[in-house]
């Protein structure tokens, strides 16, 4: 299922492209390439229950991530520890979320993680178009997870955290850096994410933002979010990206 942003110009036909019209595919990973429910969802609710007593619901985590400025995890661990009046400090915030996901040696959390794409799709998707990561992972994190499930070779471009220098999403600055490692054209690109701050990139990028309905929500309330944020199209799974990009995106 999908649902398409209209033209707005003579009626409300989408707007088609020529099938070879994205040369590059930028996507992010948690909720795109991983189910992260039961990780980084977790580790959020585990880390603020352990400095205020009270887990957050998954609800008010949601919340958080629809008001945009929440992409990384860290920062909204620290608003949900602050609402329930704690007061400790960002660093002992994110040291205690590092050690429920990441663990010792990547055995936490992040080696839970399932895909919520099939590595077929990926494959399909990387013998068309130039594919790149875009995430407010670490490189390491995010390299060790597409290692994980063999997809590595397939997305040849990362950009995390670290090469972002503080410049994270909503910000186009990774999805800049990404085009120009696939020496593509923003105007050739798409960006396939799932939250508000991955089409609010997208839009600011230049390029066409395909919403994706990450694992666990309904297409229609959380496709609503992702068009009202600038997608242009929103996809209920990633499993439908090389049909709806062979289609012209409409």
């Amino acid at each position: 299922m999908l649902w398409v942003r209209p033209t707005g110009r003579t009626c409300c036909a989408p707007h088609r492209f020529p099938p070879d019209f994205v040369k590059a595919l930028l996507l992010d990973m948690d909720g795109v390439l991983v189910d992260v429910r039961g990780s980084y969802r977790r580790a959020i609710a585990e880390t603020v229950a352990h400095f205020t007593g009270t887990p957050p619901t998954p609800e008010a985590i949601q919340a958080k991530k629809d008001l945009g400025g929440f992409n990384n995890d860290w920062v909204l661990s620290e608003a949900l520890v602050r609402e329930a009046g704690g007061d400790a400090p960002f660093e002992a915030i994110k040291d205690h979320f590092n050690s429920v996901y990441q663990g010792e040696d990547f055995d936490g959390l992040i080696a839970t993680e399932p895909a919520a794409i099939r590595t077929a799709t990926l494959e399909d998707l990387a013998e068309t178009y130039a594919l790149g990561l875009v995430t407010g992972r670490p490189e390491a994190d995010a390299q060790w997870t597409l290692d994980r499930f063999g997809w590595g070779a397939l997305v040849p471009v990362v950009v995390g955290m670290g090469r972002q220098a503080g410049r994270e999403k909503p910000d186009p600055y990774g999805l800049t850096l990404a085009l120009a490692d696939l020496g593509v054209d923003a105007t050739d690109a798409a960006f396939a994410g799932d939250t508000v701050d991955d089409m609010h990139a997208a839009v600011a990028a230049g390029c066409l933002g395909i919403g994706v309905v990450p694992p666990g929500h309904e297409l229609g309330p959380h496709g609503r979010t992702l068009m009202r944020a600038g997608a242009h199209v929103v996809v209920s799974t990633p499993d439908a990206l090389p049909a709806l990009l062979a289609s012209g995106l409409g």
